[in-house]
């Protein structure tokens, strides 16, 4: 049985950091008056919930505020991507990250300025205009490997995030199975950016180490295993090269034996088997509808067979005599009719 992962602390999302100051006071402050005043939603009673669903779930939560909001004013703000709603919006996760990762991982700042200002500039506005209007629905439980992905996987677009489930199945693999598993989603990754990605201290190397961190650590410390040196260094980038079902060869001396096993099994405990593979969204639909269909279907046994073959033999002998009476009552009345006209 695989053990649950603290994914609470794995990553903390958009939305914990900001309820934990991951925004300065003065910057969220002017950001949800700011919001207040586009949506002049001043004097609404739903105001702060509002203002809340935006800065967590992104514009698309205004639909089920549309009763709140002034028709104008609510068709002007969920109409394309330039106003000044969506600006913000845009604004405000670009301030979460440089206030969330600015000093813990600035290479991470590094990466997001080298796309914002590079030849992949349409590549990061997608990001920021996909993370204004769904906010944190793509960020699972680690924005800074979800962000990484979205960049680096351009072959997953919006189309692609709608309509199949190549992105969840692309998270279960890497989560699980660590940086050597992107290979099976070559598809969607430019050949060079893979292999690149592929070598140590690459970028999505790093985002890994982010994801599985607290896990390893939390493994090593409940395995006994004092920190010494880089010890746990090396087990976290073993893990993020290889996941879960890692042997963890490069610190099998390093340790004694009933310490590497207990770590291995501790490790080993946290992969998931995936239930089946998922790629269209709807073909999982019409499975299930199918499965549900067949069954409904009464089941037959081999009783209901024989007393069904039974009843079709009566069947066919109660035709066979219906058609055999009307032969003969025809050739009845034609015989009749002969002998009448003999008479005459």
């Amino acid at each position: 049985m695989a053990a649950s992962l603290n994914t609470s602390e794995l990553c903390p999302s958009f939305g914990e950091q900001r309820e934990s100051t991951s925004l300065s006071d003065d910057i969220e402050k002017s950001i949800t008056n700011e919001i207040i005043c586009i949506l002049q939603i001043d004097d609404n009673e739903n105001k702060d919930e509002i203002v809340n669903n935006l800065l967590e779930n992104g514009r698309h939560s205004l639909i089920k505020y549309k009763e709140d909001i002034i028709s104008k004013i609510y068709k002007e703000v969920m109409n394309g991507n330039d106003n000044k709603l969506m600006m913000l919006l845009q604004k405000y996760f670009q301030q979460q990250c440089e206030i969330q990762y600015g000093k813990s991982n600035q290479w991470f700042i590094s990466f997001l300025e080298q796309y914002r200002i590079g030849e992949n500039h349409d590549i990061y506005e997608r990001l920021l205009t996909r993370t204004a209007e769904y906010g944190n629905t793509y960020m699972k439980n680690c924005p800074i490997l979800s962000i990484t992905l979205q960049l680096l996987f351009e072959g997953i677009d919006d189309e692609c995030l709608k309509k199949t489930n190549v992105f969840n199945d692309l998270w279960f693999t890497i989560t699980n199975g660590g940086l050597k598993s992107i290979t099976q989603y070559s598809d969607y990754i430019i050949k060079n950016v893979m292999n690149e990605q592929l070598k140590s201290q690459s970028i999505l190397f790093q985002a890994l180490r982010e994801y599985y961190r607290q896990n390893v650590f939390s493994s090593l410390k409940q395995s006994n295993i004092v920190e010494k040196g880089n010890l746990y260094e090396l087990v976290l980038d073993d893990v993020a090269k290889h996941g879960w079902l890692t042997d963890l060869k490069p610190i099998q001396d390093l340790i004694t034996p009933r310490s590497y096993n207990r770590l291995l099994e501790k490790l080993h405990s946290f992969y998931t088997k995936q239930a089946q593979p998922t790629n269209e969204k709807k073909n999982m639909t019409d499975v299930r509808s199918t499965e549900v269909n067949l069954k409904s279907e009464p089941r037959s046994t081999a009783t209901d067979t024989k007393a069904e073959k039974k009843q079709g033999n009566l069947n066919l002998i109660e035709s066979f005599s219906k058609i055999f009476h009307s032969i003969y009552l025809w050739y009845i009345e034609e015989a009749d009719g002969q002998i009448n006209f003999i008479v005459r």
